[in-house]
């Protein structure tokens, strides 16, 4: 009977040691990468003549990450770049003008929750949210007879709201493909003196589609 007993409770505690340790094993830290096409909405902002409508080209950006997975849970920290070059600019709602050009850039710091829904598969569909703060510039905005009518740049709140689904190939790394909507509080900005030094409040506001590729430790 002591021998059984013993065996038994030997069973209980391997057991639980094996459940504790499973545990301890899904819960990783991980690094992340990825890559983004990226849409930036179209506004306008005021000069002394006007207003100065400016239209976007598709744009690129990339992102890194590090963070750590709570069973269904994931936090991170995320450092991304946007950018998004000028398609054309019109004055108060006239035809193209001749030689637009500029660019539009973003550097963001977030911080992000995500939860993984548990599908049993190595298909992992997932929602997230982040807060942070971004650097917003607006480069060499005007034309080649008018250069530089907005170049400058502020820092601002930015938030953002992901879905996205991830293949893990493995326990240690997996890819992924996600929407992002990446936006920023509304971002004060001057024209330069020779516009007349219009101080204008822009939206920042952005769709993104991310290719990237997550790798646990």
């Amino acid at each position: 009977m002591q021998t059984n007993d013993f065996l038994k409770r030997a069973l209980i505690s391997g057991a639980i040691l094996a459940s504790a340790s499973s545990t301890a094993l899904a819960d990783s830290t991980y690094v992340g990468v990825h890559g983004m096409w990226t849409d930036l909405k179209d506004f306008d902002f005021q000069v002394a003549p006007g207003t100065v409508d400016s239209q976007f080209d598709s744009g690129m950006g990339f992102g890194i990450t590090l963070g750590r997975t709570f069973d269904q849970f994931r936090g991170e920290l995320e450092y991304s770049s946007r950018k998004n070059d000028i398609k054309s600019h019109s004055l108060n709602s006239g035809s193209t003008l001749a030689g637009s050009k500029g660019e539009a850039k973003s550097d963001a710091f977030m911080l992000n929750g995500y939860y993984d829904i548990n599908t049993n598969s190595a298909f992992v569909p997932y929602i997230g949210a982040g807060i942070g703060m971004a650097k917003v510039k607006f480069d060499d905005f005007g034309v080649d007879a008018i250069p530089d009518v907005l170049n400058d740049n502020e820092s601002q709140l930015a938030y953002q709201f992901m879905a996205g689904g991830e293949y893990r190939f493995a326990d240690t790394w997996g890819l992924f493909a996600e929407y992002r909507y990446f936006a920023t509080e509304d971002v004060d900005v001057t024209t330069s003196a020779a516009t007349g030094g219009v101080t204008n409040s822009i939206a920042y506001k952005t769709n993104n589609v991310l290719v990237g590729a997550r790798f646990m430790f």
